[in-house]
């Protein structure tokens, strides 16, 4: 188990590069000049008296098609302030009814290569964290971060969201992704990242033998001159180089015991937050099974949100 000390004493080998800006400018420039063609459905079967829940398409980097589920208070009019929730690297995203009752509604992003939005790109799961590393165009992650950017472009495009009020969270993969994301919207206003993944790939690699992080130590072992190709494009992926540009509140929670995503790396992108930031440390707790996190997680956004008078 990882100490406050550890933590405070890592150091990442991990550098921004010169051109990391440049790069992301240049891919969300891409995104605008594709047509979003948002298509709605509802589903009445996975609706209840608190949720009126839709399932959602719409098209991100590369013309693919992106799947979501979408979930809207049953009372009211709106405009709702939103959570957009992005999925794990090998969970498939949730129907959210439960922020409906408090009048808030829920986008769960399935980013590609996730059930409803594999038809075109499907690395698989071990896969997705080595797909494309020969260049930072071609990485997989490049169109995974695409899709959760447009997936705020869906919420700021319907009537009934208040645009003012889009918040993010997510755990493990989507930790990592809250984070990015976050720091490429600045229409997202607070976020929660839970154990997050995308952080310092060269010790995550190297820290411990599990997946998904060991996929990068595979491809290494099978492909050795492609070492420092494969770290110079992770750089241009990694949450730490994101943190310093999120300008919203953003809390990181952290499981000391976590044998996924090594505290440390978790760490290191929260000491990168340049803005508003809390830190939330789980003793004896492991990779996604802190028994705190999600009140807290939930308490946070509501406070975030203004719901503190509304019942749970």
């Amino acid at each position: 188990m990882a100490t406050e000390q550890d933590l405070q004493e890592f150091e990442t080998q991990v550098t921004c590069p010169d051109d990391f800006d440049d790069f992301w400018s240049g891919t969300l420039e891409s995104l605008t000049g594709i047509s979003l063609k948002p298509v709605i459905t509802a589903e009445p079967i996975r609706s209840n008296e608190d949720a009126h829940v839709f399932s959602v398409t719409y098209l991100s980097l590369g013309g693919l098609e992106i799947s979501a589920w979408y979930s809207l208070p049953t009372q009211g009019e709106g405009p709702f302030p939103a959570v957009i929730n992005f999925p794990g690297y090998k969970s498939e995203p949730p129907v959210r009814r439960d922020w409906a009752k408090k009048g808030v509604a829920v986008l769960s992003v399935a980013v590609r290569g996730k059930l409803k939005s594999s038809s075109e790109f499907n690395p698989g799961y071990p896969g997705l964290l080595t797909s494309g590393l020969e260049s930072k165009e071609n990485y997989g992650y490049r169109g995974v971060i695409s899709d959760c950017v447009r997936g705020v472009d869906f919420l700021r495009s319907r009537p009934e969201i208040d645009p003012e009020r889009i918040y993010a969270c997510g755990s493990s993969q989507g930790g990592g992704l809250t984070l990015i994301a976050s720091a490429l919207r600045p229409e997202i206003k607070g976020g929660v990242a839970g154990y997050p993944f995308l952080c310092c790939y060269p010790e995550s690699m190297t820290m411990f033998r599990s997946y998904p992080y060991d996929e990068l130590a595979c491809y290494v072992r099978a492909y050795p001159d492609e070492e420092e190709q494969m770290l110079d494009t992770l750089r241009y992926f990694d949450a730490v180089n994101f943190a310093p540009r999120i300008k919203c509140p953003m809390v990181v929670g952290i499981a000391l015991d976590d044998e996924v995503c090594p505290p440390e790396t978790s760490y290191a992108a929260y000491q990168a937050l340049t803005g508003h930031k809390e830190l939330w440390l789980f003793p004896n707790s492991g990779h996604g099974n802190a028994h705190d996190y999600p009140g807290q997680e939930r308490a946070w956004l509501e406070g975030q949100i203004g719901l503190s008078a509304v019942k749970s």
